[in-house]
């Protein structure tokens, strides 16, 4: 016994210096339990095998690039430390990786039965992409190949569609995850007709954020139809399984939400022309063969003549049609160029050519409804220029009319 008591919090603080100077780093395996992500960030567990456990805590400063879940097994590296609160030794991780590439197969496997049983994957809730597609929310990583083929596919196709970007973390654990739901959440509320969620290929690993439980919920509670365009086409993710529409591709969900480009109407109308003026050739020739078979007898020449007059009648006709499908064409190329510049007048920054501006604040458009305060800072976006301004004062325009009308009545 010792001659001196001591406090409890000396005493663990000398526990706390024994285990971790003596101890140290550790690299351990065992079947994670009681998971919990706290609001924090951080994640607490347990890490047990038939015989023990151990508690664990893993900061959220620390990536993990898979979504933990109870029962998996997993290596993690740390250090032992004690919770000087509670008087207990834990694993402070500073890694952790699933022990095989088989848990993440059976762990997908178990979520794709479990959603499958709860009707998640039912065709009938499935909704077909709406025409014309006007307004297109994609959440995707603001990095790398995948949103600049989709921009430069709509561009190519039909530049006047409209893109409301949401830059969105698409590879890592449950924070990526909850990016990608909170995307889609945020997208619902942008007046969007399509939203398309995706990333490019990847392992297992990489895209194993669009195999989670959160995203699959925010999908199916979407409003707004969802189009899963993760990996290549072999990949296939949970994401895929529940969106109304899975691409095989990013750059094939922009070909899907882009409509019949202008080029396309074009080289109908071309295709119809020749077609017709084909068919009167034919016509032609049939009739011109047909006047020469009966113009090499005397007897025949009254006859002849008067195929003569049928072949000048069908001159004339061939003439006055020609001359109509060229007016037709005419007619059709200038509805597409009226279609054309009313797609062009109805682009968002259009106005900007004529004199009017575009209010924005901390880089959000503000509509006619959106409230401002004294003192806030505002962008004028015009068109070769944005204006920084703050707001000094607001009148309200209609209280002012009713203020003028009460004088005059006065």
């Amino acid at each position: 016994m010792a001659e001196q008591a001591i406090s409890v919090s000396l005493l663990t603080g000398e526990i706390k210096r024994l285990l971790e100077n003596g101890i140290g780093e550790v690299l351990v395996v065992g079947e994670i339990s009681n998971y919990k992500l706290h609001s924090s960030g951080h994640r607490y567990f347990t890490l047990k095998d038939s015989e023990a456990s151990i508690s664990g805590v893993m900061w959220r400063t620390r990536p993990l690039n898979f979504v933990p879940q109870d029962g998996m097994r997993v290596v993690v590296r740390g250090r032992l430390t004690v919770y000087n609160a509670q008087g207990k030794y834990q694993i402070d991780c500073v890694a952790m990786r699933p022990e095989g590439i088989g848990d993440l197969h059976q762990a997908f496997e178990e979520l794709k039965q479990r959603l499958g049983a709860q009707g998640y994957f039912d065709a009938g809730r499935k909704r077909p992409l709406p025409r014309p597609i006007r307004r297109v929310g994609i959440a995707t990583s603001p990095t790398g190949a995948v949103i600049r083929d989709m921009l430069t596919t709509i561009e190519r196709r039909f530049p006047s569609l409209e893109v409301v970007f949401r830059p969105t973390i698409v590879q890592g654990g449950e924070h990526a995850s909850r990016d990608i739901a909170a995307a889609i959440e945020q997208l619902n509320r942008c007046d969007v007709d399509v939203i398309i969620v995706g990333r490019g290929g990847g392992s297992l690993e990489d895209l194993w954020c669009f195999n989670t439980q959160v995203v699959a919920d925010a999908i199916r509670s979407s409003s707004i139809p969802v189009i899963s365009a993760v990996g290549h086409e072999t990949d296939v993710t949970i994401s895929d399984w529940v969106a109304d529409v899975r691409a095989a591709t990013p750059t094939a969900a922009a070909e899907m939400v882009t409509p019949v480009t202008r080029q396309d109407l074009l080289m109908a109308l071309d295709a119809l022309a020749r077609e017709m003026t084909n068919d009167v050739r034919r016509n032609i020739s049939v009739m011109q063969q047909l006047a020469t078979a009966f113009v090499d007898g005397r007897a025949a020449r009254r006859i002849t003549e008067r195929i003569l007059m049928r072949a000048q009648r069908v001159d004339d006709l061939s003439t006055r049609l020609a001359r109509s499908a060229s007016n037709r064409l005419q007619r059709e190329r200038i509805r597409v160029d009226h279609a054309a510049a009313l797609l062009t007048s109805l682009h968002p920054l259009a106005p900007l050519q004529r004199g009017y501006a575009v209010i924005e604040r901390n880089g959000h458009v503000l509509n006619a409804t959106t409230p401002l305060q004294p003192g806030d800072k505002i962008d004028i976006r015009r068109q070769n220029d944005v204006v920084q301004a703050t707001v000094d004062a607001i009148t309200n325009v209609e209280s002012t009319k009713g203020t003028s009308h009460g004088k005059d009545k006065g």
